[in-house]
């Protein structure tokens, strides 16, 4: 007889685990008990099963839980040890009614039953499973199709291209539907066949009056075993692919692919018994992939905005969402004292409201037409576009970022009370962000904020931006570069940037043109958007660590310094004018000196206040490499926060604000 502890630990909790410690918990035999404990400096939570039995049922019970304890994205570690006695409970966890983790869509045990072709339950979408009730979670139109119906709905997809679904808020394309193969569409030039597509659309007459933005595609992949084919992806975004939460990575495809020809891909595998079923009868037609497009009609939009998938960015080794689009809650962080009772934050697509109870932080993520309290503590709208570069022009608003810090730091520790007021010191935050200003921000000893850097904004259209290089020292490195490369010059002159396109992003765009990335023969306006991804695809497919200097100067302004942008893009037209060719050396090159330049910066950061906490927050840093190339030149020096229990951009600006140090309006 041996007592035996399986532990899971995991960055956040996980509804499955809960759950499937509470079936083990029924199994009398083992004599089992249950528990679960937090870390508050990490914020991880460890799962555990304890069993006392003989050495045999412990190797079965071992095999149990290694088939039923699927794969979670928060999954850290796991192990098996021996114990002296349990310290677990003995009744089950209470876990929250309607959770949006359970129960699952499907499992190991009924996957390959409706999923495979071969079994004779193949295609039967209601087939009951009792261990992941996933038979409950389809809707009455799932419900009512056959196998007949979803085959005749993969015939359709192969002689129409394309196969609206709207009982998931999708729509399936063997190619790039036009809204993603054309940077910009006007209503006039759209062919008759696009009209035809754009009829099984949500798009209404108002939106088609509107130029279609640039969207980065997005995959179904169809047949696993051919990922490896077709798109660059290391074995732990694999991992996360296949786990129960099938969430959408960013990747780039497997370079000189014949077909897809996009920089970078959202991918995802089939995460619903409708998409695993229609996968399948598509994949035995040797279709490996579709294009996704989602369809959002204004009154079915908040319950697209919930079934939208998990987007997720990979940050000091671990995942976190990019923006948190369901409701959740999170403990009472006991570190820092919450100032308010409720905030909300809102960007240009999403709303989200946080209240803070004596127990919990709780949020509610809504679309743009959801009303807030009037009483809330709200956020300035998204910060203006500057396009000066001196850095007097620029917007000292840093209240995003503080909230972008505070939430970072936030923990639980139950078993600590604090009598007086705690406020987060000696902390800094990089808060690169598409949405907001990119900004370095930091408090002192004194819990003191000071804005210490922000990047400009470029001006919005390439022929201002050829102005101010012209205007620059850099204007005889402008003459050759027009010179030389009318081409180039010429698209530069085309660029159009809009205001809601991040700082950062407009820089790299800016960079792509200069470098000749993008094909001068498209007569298609290009956006900011696939600009930087473009940028960023070459970046990660260079090989290896060493890079020349690309240039980023200080500008000190009355307040804040900024960025010198004109001596940064004169740095990229010597290379270009030198002969440069590895595009991808000198993309990667740009990540890196920016990295090294921020690294020099929090150093002096440090010299100053002393910095004990440093953050890194904000959309941008779903950029793997910026986030490696950050990791590297200053995570061994300052280890770099992020709340494991948060997202990058989105919930987490919004409980930052419960710890404003700010009066209501």
């Amino acid at each position: 007889m041996h007592n035996i502890r399986f532990d899971f630990v995991c960055q956040r909790h996980v509804p499955l685990y809960e759950h499937l410690c509470n079936q083990y918990l029924e199994r009398s035999e083992f004599n089992i008990s249950i528990g679960a404990e937090s870390e508050p400096q990490t914020s991880k939570i460890r799962y555990f099963i304890e069993a006392f039995a003989p050495q045999a049922q412990l190797e079965s019970l071992a095999d149990d839980i290694a088939s039923d304890f699927l794969l979670s994205v928060w999954l850290l570690d796991t192990h098996i040890q021996l114990i002296e006695q349990h310290s677990g409970q003995r009744k089950p966890f209470n876990i929250k009614p309607l959770h949006s983790g359970l129960p699952l869509n499907f499992c190991q045990h009924c996957q390959p039953k409706f999923g495979d072709n071969q079994h004779p339950s193949f295609g039967n979408i209601n087939l009951q499973c009792h261990h992941c009730m996933g038979h409950e979670k389809l809707s009455r139109d799932e419900k009512s199709l056959t196998q007949t119906d979803i085959a005749a709905m993969a015939n359709r997809l192969l002689s129409h291209k394309s196969l609206p679904l709207p009982i998931l808020g999708i729509t399936l394309w063997l190619t790039p539907p036009a809204a993603i193969l054309s940077s910009t569409i006007q209503p006039s030039t759209i062919s008759q066949n696009a009209d035809e597509q754009l009829t099984n659309s949500s798009q209404t007459n108002a939106s088609m009056t509107k130029t279609i933005k640039y969207q980065r595609p997005r995959i179904l992949v169809c047949n696993p075993n051919s990922l490896n084919s077709h798109f660059i992806v290391n074995d732990s975004q694999v991992l996360a692919l296949s786990s129960i939460e099938k969430p959408l990575l960013r990747v780039r495809p497997s370079s000189e692919h014949p077909s897809l020809l996009a920089p970078l891909y959202d991918i995802q595998f089939a995460e619903n018994r409708l998409l695993v079923i229609l996968t399948e009868v598509l994949r035995q037609k040797g279709i490996n992939w579709l294009h996704v497009t989602s369809d959002i009609e204004p009154h079915t939009s908040q319950e697209a905005l919930l079934n939208e998938p998990l987007r997720l960015a990979s940050i000091n080794q671990h995942w976190l969402p990019i923006t948190t689009l369901s409701d959740g809650s999170i403990p009472l962080p006991t570190n820092v004292t919450c100032l308010h009772d409720e905030h909300h934050y809102q960007d240009d697509q999403h709303t989200f409201k946080v209240q803070s109870t004596k127990t919990d932080i709780n949020w509610q993520v809504s679309d743009n037409g959801a009303k807030s309290s009037t009483s809330a503590l709200t956020l300035p709208p998204v910060l203006a576009s500057s396009c000066a570069e001196d850095s007097n022009t620029i917007t000292n608003d840093i209240t995003t970022s503080l909230c972008a810090l505070n939430a970072a730091v936030l923990r639980c520790d139950p078993n600590k009370n604090h009598h007086k007021a705690q406020f987060v010191k000696h902390a800094a935050v990089l808060y690169f962000s598409q949405q907001n200003a990119c900004q370095i921000v930091t408090l002192d000893s004194q819990s003191n904020p000071e804005l210490f850097f922000q990047l400009p904004t470029l001006p919005t259209s390439g022929y201002e931006i050829c102005h101010s290089l012209s205007e620059s020292p850099q204007k005889s490195l402008l003459d050759k570069f027009k010179q030389l490369f009318p081409a180039e010059y010429n698209q530069l002159l085309d660029l159009h940037i809009q205001a809601d396109d991040g700082a950062l992003s407009q820089l790299m765009a800016v960079a792509t043109l200069i470098i000749g990335a993008y094909p001068v023969e498209t007569a298609q306006r290009v956006t900011v958007t696939e600009l930087a991804d473009k940028f960023i695809a070459l970046a990660m497919s260079h090989h290896g660590n060493n890079a020349p200097r690309i240039d980023f100067p200080l500008t000190k302004g009355a307040a804040h310094r900024s960025l010198n942008w004109c001596k940064t893009l004169g740095t990229l037209m010597s290379f270009k004018l030198a002969g440069e060719t590895n595009l991808a050396k000198i993309a990667f090159a740009f990540h890196d000196s920016f990295a090294d330049y921020l690294s020099h910066w929090v150093e002096h950061l440090d010299q100053n206040i002393g910095v004990k906490q440093l953050v890194i927050a904000g959309s941008e840093f779903a950029n793997p490499v910026l986030t490696e190339r950050v990791q590297l030149r200053i995570g061994k020096n300052f280890p770099l926060v992020v709340n494991p229990l948060l997202d990058l951009d989105g919930v987490n600006i919004a409980i930052g604000g419960l710890y404003l140090k700010q009066r209501r309006r």
